[in-house]
């Protein structure tokens, strides 16, 4: 049998007193599944409603053999309804299918913690229709059409088709383990700046000074050695002039 995947969009409580608790969740079918129908278009063109209800000591949800419960022989655990659009208002009443199905209180409770964390499953798949409808043809089956394999929902002749099975994938929340990017200004990049002390400042001065006298000093002799050769040449030159 085919399995059939939906998304939840949307998702309300419904509690009763004496009555069991009823999860009712607006479903699209997932975008990578695709249903024709034979009376036209397909599932993906429709909205649905799911409803998960909570089974309580064994008790069935209304389907089936009345037990609830699908253990691997075959017992019906809900269904799968086509509403058809309604003639007298097209506009107000435009086709759309339901989903209804019983889940044992243990897991009806994991369910309910995560819609009251505010999140929804991600996944709902089931397994829906008979081997065989009727004695005939499965109402819902896969077709090669164009070398691809579709399904195909005979909505026309079984409106109501049994769940079997289903599976539900709900969200788990992973710790981020990234470690935190950590974000250097400018300014740490500059290294500070040593602001000097009047001692400093005049032990400074006093070595320019010291600076500037030396090389005062030393350009002076430099001056008076070159003073004394430029006369030592002139006397030597004119002794060889006058010879």
């Amino acid at each position: 049998m085919p399995l059939v995947g939906f998304q939840p969009t949307k998702a309300r409580l419904v509690i009763e007193n004496h009555k069991d608790s009823v999860l009712v969740m607006k479903v699209v079918l997932d975008p990578e599944d695709a249903v024709e129908l034979t009376t036209g278009g397909g599932l993906q063109d429709l909205v649905g409603v799911l409803r998960i209800r909570e089974r309580r000591n064994g008790n069935g949800n209304g389907h089936g053999n009345g037990n609830g419960n699908s253990n691997g022989n075959g017992e019906r655990i809900g269904s799968l309804v086509f509403v058809p659009q309604n003639d007298d208002d097209k506009e107000l009443a435009p086709a759309k299918f339901q989903v209804n199905v019983g889940m044992a209180s243990d897991k009806f409770a994991m369910l309910m913690r995560v819609a009251n964390a505010g999140r929804l499953p991600t996944k709902f798949f089931i397994d829906a229709g008979e081997p065989k409808a009727n004695g005939g043809p499965p109402a819902l089956s896969y077709r090669h059409r164009s070398s691809q394999r579709v399904k195909i929902w005979d909505n026309h002749a079984h409106r109501i088709l049994p769940v079997m099975n289903f599976v539900m994938i709900l969200p788990i929340d992973v710790a981020n383990s990234a470690a935190p990017v950590v974000t250097i200004a400018a300014q740490d990049l500059v290294p500070p700046v040593a602001v000097a002390t009047n001692a400093q400042v005049a032990e400074l001065v006093d070595d320019m000074l010291e600076f500037q006298s030396d090389t005062r000093n030393t350009m002076f002799g430099l001056v008076c050695v070159l003073g004394v050769v430029a006369i030592a040449a002139l006397v030597i030159g004119l002794g060889i002039f006058f010879r």
